[in-house]
């Protein structure tokens, strides 16, 4: 996976996209017109004086013609997001799932989201109870819903902290 803090970009001529180079995010504008007007890709006598994207190495598209400017700002502002405490995957997953722009404000976006760390969806509502307050802070209904109340009750017999009595009743051990 491509990590948001090693985005590179080629930039080159309009005319001429191979004649170009490699630059890695965030990178000042003035310096890929140094650069490659020293390579000769554009300036005087080149008859080229447009750039333009040609290859990418993002975890996203990049159109030909976009900003680097507006690229520095993003690639700035997933570093910001980083360095508070996602992690590089869950920002591209929460890119390839719609959830962030792509913009100057994806630490801001990111900041107003709850992560949770969970291998499964068991562990999931395990770490959502707890955050909660315990199973105690859970309406009626949720608990009706969603608490297996056959297995627990099967479990309190099997564990030896209950017996069936031959007519049905239950008794505490």
């Amino acid at each position: 996976m491509i990590k948001f803090s090693e985005i590179k970009i080629f930039v080159g001529a309009v005319n001429v996209p191979s004649l170009g180079q490699w630059f890695t995010l965030p990178v000042s504008p003035s310096r890929v017109t140094r650069v490659l007007t020293e390579k000769g890709a554009i300036g005087a006598g080149t008859g080229n004086e447009e750039i333009m994207i040609s290859d990418y190495e993002a975890p996203f598209k990049i159109d030909p013609y976009e900003s680097i400017v507006k690229l520095n700002n993003m690639v700035e502002s997933a570093k910001r997001a980083v360095e508070n405490g996602v992690d590089e995957q869950t920002l591209a997953d929460l890119y390839d799932q719609g959830l962030v722009l792509l913009d100057n404000t994806i630490d801001n976006q990111v900041e107003n989201l709850v992560i949770i760390k969970a291998e499964d969806e068991d562990d999931l509502a395990n770490e959502v109870i707890a955050r909660r307050g315990g199973v105690g802070q859970l309406s009626n209904d949720e608990i009706e819903t969603y608490f297996d109340f056959k297995k627990y009750g099967h479990d309190l017999i099997l564990g030896g902290d209950f017996t069936k009595l031959t007519h049905g009743d239950y008794v505490e051990l």
